[in-house]
């Protein structure tokens, strides 16, 4: 796609209130460039809605949605109806909106050099609840929900967000956001210090 019809199909999205797109890049390097972008599927609408918002990104130059949440049937089906690929986008590390975790598993949750749990004491903001990849029934899990996702018939692909622990030092620029000097690592942003991690015999 050339640069200016990839500003203007840009343009065009952010108009529908979508996330700036994610350009990926086909296994043909003659290929053009496909468009995808964000949708939280978490919303309340029906297939004709879903249809309707499909067609305006189809329009704008979309070539593919990557959907949080949501019901895989009712949102796949609509993306598909109007010719658009449906990826699911699954939040790893970060287990925000892991219930069935939060009740059954709180052990599973990353701790920071103050022995706070960030399920309980998430850092930064209320959302920040992140599970620790040291300890083999967490990986053991989280493979079982991406396998899941991507033996969905309607699924084209699964994209893995949060792959990481939580931001020990944010950006410079949000130092200012958050009210905060991060010019050292500070102890309740410094994880993982659980029972599950390397750290934890650090503070033994």
């Amino acid at each position: 796609m050339r640069r200016r019809e990839f500003v203007r199909a840009a343009g065009s999205a952010a108009a529908l209130g979508a996330a700036l797109p994610a350009c990926a890049f086909p296994p043909d390097p003659e290929a053009p460039f496909t468009l995808w972008t964000w949708v939280h599927g978490d919303r309340d609408r029906d297939t004709a809605a879903w249809r309707e918002r499909f067609v305006r990104l189809r329009e704008a130059g979309f070539h593919a949605v990557l959907v949080g949440g949501g019901d895989v049937d009712l949102v796949s089906g609509a993306a598909r109806a109007e010719g658009l690929e449906y990826h699911r986008w699954f939040w790893t590390m970060n287990r925000n909106g892991d219930a069935w975790v939060q009740e059954n598993h709180p052990e599973w949750f990353t701790v920071s050099r103050n022995l706070e749990s960030s399920l309980d004491h998430p850092p930064y903001v209320g959302y920040y609840k992140w599970v620790c990849p040291s300890r083999g029934p967490v990986r053991e899990y989280l493979r079982g929900r991406i396998a899941d996702l991507a033996a969905h018939p309607a699924v084209d692909g699964v994209h893995l967000d949060y792959v990481r622990h939580c931001d020990v030092i944010l950006p410079r620029a949000l130092w200012e956001t958050y009210d905060l000097v991060q010019d050292v690592e500070h102890p309740e942003f410094d994880f993982c210090y659980c029972g599950g991690s390397y750290r934890a015999h650090i503070l033994l």
